[in-house]
């Protein structure tokens, strides 16, 4: 949370734009491809359901910037190394809290059943092939984790070939 502290006093301070690239840079990329994705698979944003996988500051800042371009907000469901952020749950903090929704879901795996988009922000190898075989028709998957992804593409395309994979 830092990051988040400092970026706000730096931009109370200076009258310059203030840009953190794991934050920002991240979720540009990231919500271009998802636009990228969607008019490929012929998908709405709005009608989406996404899993986002990790609940860091790139996590957060891609999951606002979803929003802010019409995913709703009970379609994102925020994944930290405990579970789902879901409301009610005891030591979030404020930026955590701010993506908790109303859900009984409480694993990666519960939550990737019917997912049109997994948004990994993680770490490697935590998206298996059964996790993938059990999403919504044309699922996009992001694997973000650096330097290994969530999930290799190969190992995707193992199981789905009607899946769009960008690591």
């Amino acid at each position: 949370p830092d990051c988040f502290i400092i970026e706000q006093k730096l931009k109370e301070k200076l009258d310059i734009p203030i840009f953190h690239d794991d934050q920002h840079g991240t979720a540009i990329i990231t919500l271009a491809a998802l636009i990228n994705a969607l008019d490929i698979k012929k998908k709405s944003i709005k009608n989406i359901k996404v899993v986002v996988n990790g609940a860091g500051a790139s996590a957060i800042a891609c999951s606002s910037l979803f929003k802010k371009s019409g995913v709703l907000s009970e379609n994102i469901t925020m994944i930290d190394r405990k579970g789902v952020l879901y409301r009610g749950r005891d030591n979030l903090n404020q930026w955590k809290s701010a993506h908790a929704i109303e859900t009984k879901l409480r694993t990666l795996e519960d939550a990737m059943k019917g997912a049109d988009v997994f948004l990994g922000l993680s770490t490697k190898g935590v998206l298996t092939k059964a996790m993938v075989k059990s999403m919504a028709k044309k699922p996009i998957i992001l694997a973000c984790a650096n330097p290994d992804p969530e999930i290799n593409p190969e190992d995707v395309h193992e199981v789905r070939e009607d899946a769009i994979v960008a690591t």
